[in-house]
């Protein structure tokens, strides 16, 4: 009988540990799902953003320091207006 129970307690510990494993493998699947979708998101905002960019400043042109001096042109102006939008 005791042994019975000995053994009883021991699957259920077993079972507890294996659903514990399985929850923390979920969570850490979940984690990376939304780690993926955060990144997936800004890159298109990054590639909508450099699109207007080229669009409206006619960057294409320009080499990375140039288009850097561009935006640090109109970046105080740009953060005003910003502001002001929301």
């Amino acid at each position: 009988m005791k042994d019975n129970r000995l053994q009883q307690a021991k699957e259920l510990q077993e079972k507890v540990k294996g659903l514990q494993q399985k929850k923390k493998r979920l969570a850490n699947e979940a984690m990376r799902k939304v780690s993926w979708e955060n990144r997936k998101a800004r890159t298109k905002r990054l590639i909508e953003t450099g699109a207007l960019a080229e669009k409206h400043f006619g960057l294409e042109k320009l080499s990375v320091e140039d288009r850097e001096k561009v935006f640090q042109t109109f970046s105080a102006f740009v953060k005003s207006k910003r502001l002001e939008i929301k």
